[in-house]
């Protein structure tokens, strides 16, 4: 009698502790096909559980305590065996798509159901890909148009850089109708010279020169 397959093991890295105690269920109802072996709220916590547990199969979400994952993707991959899946709110498909350029063997939407979550746990472990339709058509379209897809990259890394505190605050400038910093200031709760400051991070970041250029661009990036 042979013995029965060796269980699919997950780890999860999230910092959202609701969404991760679902995950977290999600996975230990599966057994014994999956097996949940670590969860990590940030990207350091992530690589050292990588390290010692040796998943097949990471979770990751995009933004993890203000910062990209993205980061840390390569090292999850180097020298390790696991896949990553990419799960995401982010509907930005030049930041997905530098994901699985960098290793991501796919994406799931935050709002999937749980049984679309756990095919992509199958499939991806099986070795395969999984993605939306509508990825699916932009990584071709990469292809079709490269130089299109250069500077989609370009922006993506840009996008990527920023933080999760600098995103909201992009968010805040586009729903502002030009309000002034102070007034911005203060619908943020934090104080006008730290605004200054994050703005000129912002600035840098996207090659931009003044909120009006600001809101140009993340209009145009759907950031707002």
């Amino acid at each position: 009698m042979s013995s029965p397959p060796a269980p699919i093991r997950v780890m999860l890295v999230d910092d959202h502790a609701t969404l991760l105690w679902g995950l977290r269920k999600l996975i230990e109802g599966a057994a014994p096909e999956m097996e949940l072996v670590a969860t990590a709220a940030d990207p350091d916590q992530a690589l050292v559980e990588a390290a010692r547990t040796r998943p097949d199969i990471v979770l990751l979400d995009l933004d993890l305590g203000g910062r990209s994952s993205l980061e840390i993707l390569p090292d999850l991959l180097t020298g390790r065996a696991a896949r990553v899946i990419i799960l995401s709110g982010n509907r930005d498909e030049a930041l997905l798509g530098q994901a699985m350029r960098l290793g991501a063997r796919g994406v799931v939407g935050k709002d999937a159901d749980a049984e679309v979550v756990l095919a992509a746990v199958r499939k991806v472990h099986g070795g395969e890909m999984w993605m939306s339709q509508t990825m699916m058509t932009a990584m071709l379209g990469a292809f079709i148009n490269p130089a299109a897809a250069d500077y989609r990259n370009i922006e993506a890394e840009k996008i990527a850089s920023l933080t999760l505190k600098e995103r909201k605050i992009v968010q805040a400038v586009v729903h502002s109708n030009g309000a002034a910093n102070k007034d911005l200031a203060q619908q943020l709760f934090i104080a006008e010279p730290t605004l200054r400051n994050y703005l000129t991070s912002i600035y840098q970041k996207l090659d931009v020169a003044n909120r009006l250029e600001l809101y140009v661009y993340a209009t145009k990036h759907r950031l707002g």
